[in-house]
């Protein structure tokens, strides 16, 4: 902001413009408060969307393992009743299970930078009497169980 004015010299009549210097920018005073006062402002924002930001990664997390514990889970109920029945236990050898390192090598997948690979367990569910199975599959926190029956 420029300011003009304008002075009479008292010997004459005609007027003279002085102009003051002007005023470029703001002073160091002026960022310093001006930075303070954004920071009162913005922290109680940022507190308050933290817990979403962090809430939604773990959705995001459980929504991925969940997709992949369906997928295997679907996998493995595609397998016969005999192969299921040899290959009980808690975890099942997956190379054992699918037939191969490269089959049991699929269930195998990468979320943010980490490998992660689902547990299988195989039990009997008809309480000894055969031709009743409870297949668990597991990745952290998320589990699915179903049952699969000789007929």
């Amino acid at each position: 902001m420029e300011v003009t004015i304008l002075c009479r010299h008292l010997n004459n009549d005609s007027y003279n413009i002085v102009a003051s210097r002007g005023k470029y920018g703001f002073t160091l005073l002026e960022i310093v408060i001006a930075l303070t006062i954004l920071a009162i402002a913005i922290i109680p924002i940022l507190n308050a969307y933290a817990p979403a930001i962090f809430s939604a990664a773990e959705d995001e997390k459980t929504a991925v393992f969940t997709n992949q514990v369906r997928g295997t889970i679907s996998r493995v109920m595609t397998l016969d009743f005999q192969t299921l029945s040899s290959n009980q236990g808690d975890p099942v050898d997956l190379v054992s299970l699918f037939g191969s390192a490269e089959e049991a090598a699929k269930e195998t997948f990468t979320f943010n930078g980490k490998a992660y690979t689902p547990s299988v367990a195989i039990s009997d569910a008809s309480s000894a009497q055969g031709g009743l199975l409870e297949l668990t599959v597991t990745l952290e926190q998320v589990s699915l169980k179903t049952l699969k029956a000789q007929y």
